[in-house]
C-alpha cells in the first residue's frame, strides 16, 4: 500500500484551496442617486457610467465573459398604453408575452423564458426572466443569452441585462453555462429606489 501519493495529493488539494481562498472576490456596490438604482458586482471589472440617455451603467467580466447594462428612465403612468397601476401590473397583469413588447422589440428574434415575481428588500415587485435572442443590423449580427429584471416604479423605470453573445446560440449558451449563477447575483443584487 502507497499512502504517500494519497497524502501528496491531499495535501496539493488543500493548498489549492488555500490559494484559490487568497484569491477572494471583492464585491462594490454602487447607488446611483442621480437615476436611482443600486447594483452590486465584482469590483475588478471594467465600468462606464451614463453613456447614453437611457443606459446608465455598463459592466464587463473581460473578454467572453459576462456583460451587464443598467437602464433607467422616467415612466409616465398617465400615457397611453402605459398600466395606470404598476405595482398591480408587475404583480397581477404581467404575461410573458410583455417581455416581447418592453424588450423583445430591440432585437431581430427574441424569446423568454423562467419568468418570475421577484421582490426587491422593501416588498417592490421585480420581474426576471431568461432571454434568448439575436441581434443584427446593417454592420453586425450576434446571438445572445442574458438575465434579465425590470421594473416599474410610478415616477420611474428600471432594467438590468446581464448576458454573454456569441457568433450562433449555440456558442452564447456555452458561454452561457458556467457564467450563469454570477449572472443571477447581479441580477438579483439590481434595486430600483422607491419613489
Amino acid at each position: 500500500m502507497h499512502l504517500f501519493p494519497l497524502a501528496a495529493t491531499a495535501y496539493l488539494a488543500c493548498a489549492a484551496a488555500a490559494l484559490a481562498a487568497d484569491k477572494t472576490v471583492h464585491d462594490k456596490t454602487v447607488h446611483d442617486k442621480e437615476h436611482g438604482f443600486s447594483l452590486t458586482y465584482p469590483e475588478e471589472w471594467a465600468s462606464e457610467t451614463a453613456f447614453d440617455n437611457t443606459i446608465r451603467l455598463k459592466i464587463k467580466s473581460g473578454e467572453k465573459g459576462l456583460t451587464c447594462r443598467v437602464s433607467q428612465n422616467a415612466y409616465d403612468p398617465t400615457a397611453p398604453d402605459n398600466p395606470p397601476d404598476v405595482r398591480a401590473f408587475m404583480e397581477k397583469d404581467w404575461q410573458i408575452s410583455n417581455w416581447q413588447t418592453t424588450v423583445g422589440v430591440a432585437y431581430r428574434s427574441a424569446s423568454f423564458s423562467q419568468d418570475r415575481l421577484a421582490h426587491f428588500p422593501d416588498g417592490y415587485p421585480v420581474r426576471i426572466a431568461d432571454m434568448d435572442f439575436h441581434y443584427a443590423d446593417e454592420n453586425v449580427s450576434f446571438y445572445g443569452h442574458s438575465r434579465i429584471a425590470l421594473t416599474l416604479r410610478s415616477s420611474h423605470y428600471g432594467f438590468i441585462d446581464c448576458g454573454v453573445t456569441g457568433d450562433s446560440a449555440d456558442e452564447a449558451a456555452r458561454t452561457w453555462a458556467p457564467l450563469a449563477d454570477q449572472a443571477d447575483k447581479i441580477v438579483n443584487s439590481f434595486v430600483l429606489d422607491a419613489d
